[in-house]
């Protein structure tokens, strides 16, 4: 078999992948609520090192200052406004506080979460390997000499309940980052790949909060629906139905809610009057469909509203014309 019937072979096994890809595949509706299962106001403490690289521990508590930061649902609070004298005191050398000052720190800021932490091992490395510079038909043809730097960190990080001192979440964090640049050329220093090491854990901790404080579930009103596998395809998506010619399709995807939640859909009038409620109970990964006829409503604004567990989570305002 020569290349060319090879790379025809590779084309056609690739476009039958894609095509069951895109079968199987069911589109996100455009609307997206993301819901806090309680107030998130959450301060990063400054975090201890026990390892022998010096200042990773900012680095790694200041990504994850960041990442909260823009993460839904959490509101920060800046290190720099906590009070600096009761700090001093209430970090040990790893990095952890005790209940009581937990308690004080919450009280003082306001904040109900606090994240400690401590990195406890730095490891790097440098290896000699070679670094392709030419290819040809997908093969490389000519080399170079090369250095692969890496960097590997671990730390621990506790999520803390400021009201009550208790230690809510304990995660062992692992990042690592690599580069690879030919020999006798200059190296920008490891620094670098330990920032990008503290990103990958920084997500990490943010995955760890969403997931357990915070729902999120997609949704969408449509003139058409398509059900698909397990799910439902939105057709003509709208906010302006006809009362003579539409029915309203909501459809909701529950993209990260606990199994078992209670939801509740409310069709009502702009003055609050109910047209229709469904009541619920939907698990993770779930899709639904709630539909409401439109004929005989009278022209005007209306809303659909989704409760999860009896919260407000979604508020999807449409109009209805004759």
């Amino acid at each position: 078999m020569n290349n060319t019937v090879g790379v025809l072979i590779a084309v056609a096994i690739g476009l039958v992948l894609v095509a069951t890809v895109l079968f199987l595949v069911i589109p996100e509706p455009a609307g997206r609520a993301v819901i806090a299962t309680e107030s998130l106001d959450v301060a990063v403490l400054d975090f201890g090192n026990s390892a022998s690289w010096p200042g990773v521990e900012e680095t790694l508590a200041r990504r994850i200052e960041a990442s909260l930061v823009r993460a839904d649902a959490v509101s920060v609070y800046s290190r720099a406004q906590l009070d600096a004298l009761l700090l001093e005191h209430a970090l040990s050398d790893t990095g952890f506080i005790d209940p009581t000052t937990a308690v004080e720190i919450g009280s003082l800021s306001g904040v109900n979460k606090l994240i400690v932490g401590s990195v406890y091992a730095v490891d790097t490395s440098a290896e000699e390997t070679t670094l392709c510079v030419t290819w040809q038909d997908g093969d490389c043809i000519e080399t170079t000499p090369a250095t692969k730097y890496a960097v590997r960190v671990r730390a621990q990080v506790q999520v803390i309940d400021a009201r009550t001192g208790m230690i809510e979440h304990a995660l062992d964090l692992f990042g690592s980052d690599q580069a690879t640049v030919r020999s006798n050329t200059a190296f920008g220093g490891f620094d670098s790949l330990l920032a990008n090491a503290s990103v990958e854990m920084a997500s990490d901790v943010v995955d760890a909060l969403s997931t357990t404080y915070t729902r999120e579930l997609r949704y969408g009103l449509y003139r058409e629906i398509e059900v698909k596998n397990n799910g439902y395809i939105g057709r003509d998506e709208a906010s302006r139905f006809s009362a003579r010619r539409d029915d309203a399709h909501f459809i909701v995807h529950f993209t990260r809610i606990q199994d078992y939640d209670l939801f509740d859909v409310v069709w009502a009038a702009e003055d609050g009057t109910v047209v229709e409620q469904f009541e619920d109970v939907v698990s993770d990964g779930e899709w639904r469909h709630y539909e409401l006829d439109l004929s005989g409503l009278a022209p005007g604004r209306y809303h659909v509203h989704g409760l999860l567990n009896g919260s407000l989570a979604l508020d999807a305002p449409f109009s209805v014309v004759p």
